[in-house]
């Protein structure tokens, strides 16, 4: 087993060496040639131990990064999913009637910008949306609603921009570990002839899409659905689940019917009465999202006795105790289907 060395654990070996071989009786004291020539070399034989350590590592995908882990993954035919543009819907405003070009740029005061991706016309009204994509990549491009305000450059009978949403669908380039997650799952969990596991992995080859659910057989004989969360564990858009189809319509068995959908939003109520502490609205909203998102596709239902533990458990709620805890009303496991994303809709407190 290769073990780290020091500078101190090689030079010690070198000096013992020497003293073995050294027929003059030479100093080996600290400041003598003989002495500073081996610490010199036990300088860099301590990196070449940290460096043969690194090449162990990069040599089994559970320890490798970077570029080293990418060839591996590539070996199995898994690619290391690239950033994305943001999608953001434009509302433009101006003389009746004008046409904006495709391509016509627009930005936040950050100088993130984004071009439109078709003509459009305002009409009789002088005003339209038009969908925009970013130009520079990932999910720092996913700006808040109504900071697009810049006409770049300039447009002729346009006189006002905003993004009455906000932009969506920017991705950063997948990071290590999500690239393990799916080479492991290619080669632990083998896809043949259209099996589960395949729909998986082609679902998984899209960017942004970061949890999947499989069910076969749901409407019949050659049925599939594919539930699908983004990488924000939160439901994805049209426009992913649209990039999803086109991936598996063109990998899918001849004849399968593939339903492809996202959860949606199920309203969780909670109503407390503190006893101890300051709650902090926000924060157990903040908390208990968090919680929910970690048991997505792990369950039926949403567990009373676990809110509870989330709300105590994490500082930030300023919870310290509560009694009569109510869930939608209720002092039950709440119900749901893999279809459903719990999300708390409203905490009410009473202190």
């Amino acid at each position: 087993m290769l073990e780290p060395q020091s500078k101190q654990d090689v030079l010690g070996r070198l000096l013992a060496d020497f003293k073995k071989i050294d027929k003059e009786g030479l100093s080996t004291h600290e400041g003598t040639f003989v002495f500073d020539t081996l610490s010199s070399n036990a300088v860099e034989f301590e990196k070449s131990y940290a460096e043969m350590q690194l090449i162990l590592d990069a040599a089994f995908p559970q320890t490798a990064w970077g570029e080293y882990l990418t060839r591996h993954a590539e070996a199995h035919g898994v690619f290391r999913k690239e950033a994305t543009q943001a999608n953001v819907i434009l509302t433009i405003t101006g003389t009746a009637n004008t046409i904006i070009p495709k391509g016509s740029l627009f930005s936040t005061d950050n100088d993130e910008t984004f071009r439109t991706s078709k003509e459009v016309n305002l009409g009789d009204t002088g005003s339209a949306k038009v969908l925009a994509l970013s130009e520079q990549l990932g999910k720092s491009l996913n700006v808040g609603a109504n900071t697009i305000t810049e006409i770049v450059g300039g447009i002729y009978g346009v006189s006002t921009v905003t993004n009455e949403a906000a932009a969506y669908d920017g991705y950063d380039e997948e990071t290590d570990a999500e690239l393990l997650d799916r080479l492991l799952l290619k080669v632990r969990k083998p896809a043949t002839s259209g099996n589960v596991y395949h729909y998986e992995q082609w679902a998984r080859l899209v960017n942004g899409v970061f949890l999947v659910k499989v069910i076969p057989l749901w409407n019949g004989p050659g049925t599939v659905k594919v539930i699908i969360i983004n990488n924000e564990r939160e439901s994805a858009s049209t426009e992913l689940i649209e990039k999803v189809k086109a991936v598996i319509a063109e990998n899918a068995p001849i004849g399968a019917t593939v339903t492809v959908v996202t959860p949606t939003i199920f309203d969780i109520n909670i109503e407390l009465t503190v006893t101890k502490g300051k709650a902090d609205i926000e924060a157990v909203k903040k908390v208990l999202n968090e919680e929910f998102k970690k048991q997505i596709f792990n369950g039926t239902y949403v567990s009373y006795a676990n809110i509870g533990k989330a709300i105590l458990a994490n500082k930030e709620t300023g919870v310290l105790d509560y009694r009569d805890l109510k869930v939608n009303k209720g002092i039950t496991n709440i119900d749901i289907t893999n279809e459903q994303l719990p999300t708390i809709k409203e905490v009410i407190v009473h202190e």
